[in-house]
């Protein structure tokens, strides 16, 4: 039956018009009640979503607030926990070499952890309490510290007893609590991020379902999709030019240099009218600066030297920072080559300069080396010419030196030796002339032998066994440091994994050329090598020099990264004799850190060394670091190594490097000179 009021249609029931109406007057009528009852709907959305919306913003806001006060907590106990790391240094430091300079930078450090901690104090939480205990321990060892340095100014004989018994405790207790103190507050500040996390979880899902129930919002939502994918291209030219420029004097970089330099080589191919230069340079006097007024001294002085050649350059020319205080400058055409000579030695006088530092005047100079396509090479070919020059110049005490074949070739004997290693690593070494020798690395603490350092070499047919010092420099001049470092690791590996198969593991170490950090293959072909012979990653570790990552520290710090989430280890060589800060090393990661023999091979018979060896050691303790002692000569050396902490030692004084046949009598031989040494120390309680 028909309800009152309605007219049966094929399908549906629709409303009779009132008396007096026609149907064309009640379509729009029914549109518009569609209309409100769409928008009644859309409203009612809104208005839950907002309500939702306001809720889950108070709630963000409050676990933003807790998570961006748990972190600056975080923060300044990290601050103050560095800064009293550095007062130590400076403090140790000044021992060795008593100025007024180290005692300065021993005060900055000590006000630096002062004011870190007095910013805790300020903070309403429970954090301001433990901030006023380490407060108080820190002024006493400060007032420890300063009696102890007067009396080193002094020479007062009763210096070190007073350092032994009242310093070191009272900087062990307040290391201890501040390490105990950081890792609470970093694990409050986790907890914190992990439910402001939680809570813009649920506002993301909440949001997203409000969206979700409105058409009306689609438009909205498409125009915050296109403003992110707006800022993901902004953020990708961002880091292009990151990646590309060196981020303390904004010059393009290494890798941007050689992109411009093959493009300038392959635009001269094709139209060959004019001459394209390179010129290399590097600046006399650099590490002076750093070593007298500091290393942030140093930066401002590179950034300053950017300014300066792209101020003494024309317009067109490309100035790059190679890494370091070296710098190239590309002219990538020139008809007249007094031009590009005019450049060069503009650049060296406006570098005579001196340059105004915060830190005082400082004077250093520039040694340049030219090299001219075509006419002395191209791509890496002339950079090498070029880095042959700068060097001719540098040695005859700076100045500009345009590369000379008669000068700077090298000798015939050199070209033959590297023409047979180019040659034997690009058949793949099939009579296995290129091998490793081992030298053990003993545990000190109880004499065991637990690792190996591979190092390189050449069993010639006609020259008899080459040491590395014979043919590394030829492949680092001529480009073939990274497929020897890949055969090395390869063959290393190989080794490796017959003692692991016959359960008497080593780790290997393996060292690595620094230019391997910045080759994308790096990480695959180590993987490849460890899956191949199916060693465990941790049984490998890499040694690296803590001047490899400078080049590009970004980019071999990631590099590094990669490795150690792969399970391998990496140990850092030749500690102190490099340029690094504090804050370089502490971002390394890094799992050894190997003290150079040159602070080792006096130890015994050199106070001096001592301090410096103890103050590396402590430093990489409170890195996390292990810590080994190369180039030990004597067993009265590795004696004092194990009261100074040392953890493991090498050296000729326990094996010297021995052949992969020879190594299990070489280990034990070093477990038997180990134990040796260790027993009047085991036996003198008796």
């Amino acid at each position: 039956m028909r309800g009152p009021g309605m007219v049966r249609s094929r399908n549906t029931a629709v409303p009779t018009p009132p008396p007096g109406t026609s149907r064309a007057d009640a379509e729009p009528t029914a549109r518009r009640r569609r209309s409100l009852a769409t928008t009644g709907a859309l409203a009612s959305v809104l208005l839950a979503l907002c309500a939702y919306t306001i809720i889950g913003t108070a709630s963000t806001t409050s676990a933003a607030r807790a998570h961006s006060q748990a972190l600056s907590v975080d923060g300044w106990f990290g601050e103050a926990r560095s800064a009293i790391a550095l007062e130590e240094v400076h403090a140790r430091h000044y021992q060795v070499e008593p100025s007024a300079a180290v005692r300065q930078r021993y005060v900055e450090a000590a006000h630096t952890a002062d004011q870190a901690l007095r910013r805790v104090t300020t903070a309403r939480t429970a954090a301001a309490t433990d901030a006023h205990r380490l407060l108080a321990e820190q002024a006493a060892y400060r007032g420890h510290t300063d009696r102890l340095l007067d009396m080193v100014a002094d020479r007062d004989p009763d210096r070190v007893s007073f350092d032994r018994l009242e310093v070191t405790p009272v900087y062990y207790r307040l290391q201890q609590d501040i390490d105990s103190v950081t890792r609470a507050y970093h694990a409050s500040a986790q907890v914190q991020a992990a439910a402001l996390q939680r809570a813009q979880v649920r506002m993301l899902v909440g949001t997203s379902v409000g969206f979700g129930l409105g058409f009306a919002l689609v438009a909205l939502i498409w125009r915050v999709v296109l403003g992110y994918q707006r800022r993901l291209a902004e953020h990708a030219d961002v880091n292009e030019h990151l990646a590309m420029h060196d981020p303390l004097t904004g010059l393009p970089n290494r890798a941007m240099f050689h992109r411009r330099l093959t493009g300038a080589l392959q635009q001269m191919r094709s139209s060959p009218d004019g001459h394209l230069v390179l010129m290399v340079l590097d600046l006399n006097g650099f590490k002076a600066v750093n070593d007298t007024l500091g290393h942030q001294a140093g930066d401002q002085l590179l950034a300053e030297a950017g300014r300066r050649l792209r101020a003494s350059t024309r317009e067109g020319d490309l100035v790059a920072r190679l890494g370091g205080d070296e710098f190239a400058v590309l002219i990538p055409r020139i008809s007249r080559l007094p031009e590009a000579m005019a450049v060069a030695h503009r650049i060296v006088e406006v570098l005579r300069e001196d340059f105004l530092l915060d830190g005082g005047p400082a004077a250093v100079s520039g040694s340049i080396g030219v090299a001219i396509s075509p006419l002395h090479g191209v791509s890496d070919e002339l950079v090498r010419h070029a880095d042959a020059a700068m060097y001719r110049a540098k040695s005859d005490g700076g100045g500009v030196a345009v590369y000379d074949p008669q000068v700077d070739a090298e000798t015939p004997d050199r070209m033959v030796l590297f023409g047979e290693l180019r040659a034997l690593l690009d058949a793949g070494d099939p009579d296995r002339q290129l091998v490793p020798f081992f030298q053990p690395q003993v545990r000190i603490a109880d004499a065991t032998v637990t690792a190996v350092e591979a190092l390189a070499r050449w069993r010639h047919p006609s020259r008899g066994l080459l040491m590395p010092g014979m043919f590394l420099p030829i492949a680092e001049a001529r480009g073939l440091e990274i497929t020897l470092t890949y055969h090395m690791i390869d063959v290393a590996v190989a080794e490796a994994a017959t003692w692991q198969e016959a359960g008497t593991p080593l780790v290997v170490s393996v060292n690595v050329s620094p230019r391997c950090l910045l080759d994308p293959q790096f990480v695959p072909r180590v993987r490849a090598a460890l899956a191949t012979s199916g060693l465990a990653p941790g049984l490998l570790q890499v040694e690296l020099t803590e001047t490899s990552v400078m080049t590009e520290p970004e980019r071999s710090r990631k590099t590094l990264r990669d490795l150690r989430d792969h399970g391998v280890k990496v140990s850092i060589d030749d500690f102190g004799t490099g340029f690094s800060s504090l804050a370089q090393l502490k971002q390394l990661p890094a799992d050894e850190l190997k003290i150079d023999r040159t602070f080792v091979r006096e130890l015994v018979d050199d106070p001096e060394d001592m301090v410096l060896v103890r103050s590396a050691i402590d430093l990489a303790h409170n890195l996390g670091l292990s810590v080994v002692a190369e180039g030990v000569e004597g067993l009265d050396a590795l004696v004092l190594l194990d009261e100074l902490g040392c953890d493991l030692a090498q050296g000729f004084a326990l094996s010297p490097p021995v052949a992969v046949e020879e190594l299990p009598q070489a280990c034990a031989r070093a477990h038997q000179q180990a134990s040796g040494a260790r027993q009047p120390v085991r036996q003198a309680p008796a």
